[in-house]
């Protein structure tokens, strides 16, 4: 994890936000942006060749995804992709997508009043999941031109990986999922978690790159902070935690906790802090962790990512 004394990032959200320059890659799925006022039209689903391994969780995330992106600049259409009492974790903390004045899509894709979104892709999509759930994850880019009042029009360039949760029980809508910011680390930053719970056991994952190296499930995924920080597959994941083994990890004490654990998934979100290094400074980024249930009562890591904070 990219650490940093110096806050690089422009504010660009509704509330507040951040520019991280990445540029999409060539083979990125493309989904146009909505034209102002009109719901975008989803391009076809292109068939895969060859077949993906779980092919109703890897068409049914593509599905969702693409949706998502196309509604980024209609917050209805976004919303609609999510069951009731869905939780999402932002770059600014998380929010139950239904309630009122949340915005989570203008906080995911960095806008405002005076920006306009003109691409999103995603690529790195990988999925899995069972006859209750499934799940997929992806990195995100987005093209936004800003036309600031008094200042010239600029393009920014953003990244955020998702890993998103589908229910069964709610129609295979989305249940939970954080978006995590790709950028510097700092010694601030803000992330509220609303309703917060008790820490349990996947809680202590996010704290232990060990500990959720040991958890993982087969072709989970792990995302970090910095460009190249992603483990796809489990020997991917694992690689990238072993190389966090000597950061000292810990919940920060002023952030709460979110904790969920059901019959056929679980979730953890919270802001954690970072030594790099003994009588550094503690850099603060939020983090979340999806796992699925393991007979005798353990938790099976699919999905984890450590977002940066501004």
């Amino acid at each position: 994890m990219q650490v940093s004394p110096v806050r690089t990032m422009r504010t660009a959200v509704i509330a507040a936000g951040a520019i991280v320059a990445l540029a999409c890659t060539a083979s990125a799925d493309k989904v146009p942006a909505p034209a102002p006022e009109k719901r975008a039209t989803l391009p076809a689903n292109k068939p895969a060749s060859p077949p993906a391994r779980n092919d109703s969780a890897d068409a049914r995330g593509r599905a969702v995804l693409k949706a998502q992106l196309a509604a980024l600049a209609n917050d209805d259409a976004f919303i609609a992709t999510f069951a009731k009492q869905a939780t999402v974790l932002t770059p600014l903390g998380s929010d139950e997508v239904h309630a009122p004045n949340a915005g989570v899509a203008a906080k995911i894709a960095f806008l405002n009043p005076h920006a306009e979104l003109k691409s999103a892709t995603f690529d790195h999509f990988t999925a899995g999941g069972n006859a209750q759930v499934s799940w997929f994850a992806a990195e995100l880019h987005m093209t936004i031109a800003s036309h600031e009042p008094g200042s010239p029009a600029a393009t920014e360039q953003h990244v955020v990986r998702a890993i998103e949760l589908l229910d069964s029980a709610a129609d295979w809508k989305v249940a939970v999922a954080s978006f995590t910011n790709v950028a510097p680390l700092y010694t601030f930053g803000t992330s509220s978690i609303k309703d917060p719970t008790e820490p349990g056991p996947l809680s202590k994952l996010l704290i232990s790159p060990d500990a959720l190296a040991s958890a993982l499930a087969d072709d989970a995924v792990v995302f970090g902070t910095d460009p190249d920080e992603r483990g796809i597959g489990t020997a991917g994941a694992k690689a990238l935690l072993g190389k966090w083994k000597k950061l000292t990890i810990s919940i920060d004490p002023k952030s709460k906790v979110r904790e969920v654990r059901t019959a056929t998934f679980g979730y953890a979100m919270t802001n954690v802090r970072i030594l790099a290094k003994p009588g550094g400074g503690a850099y603060k980024l939020n983090a979340f962790v999806l796992a699925l249930p393991r007979e005798g009562g353990t938790w099976s890591a699919v999905g984890a990512a450590y977002g940066a904070l501004f």
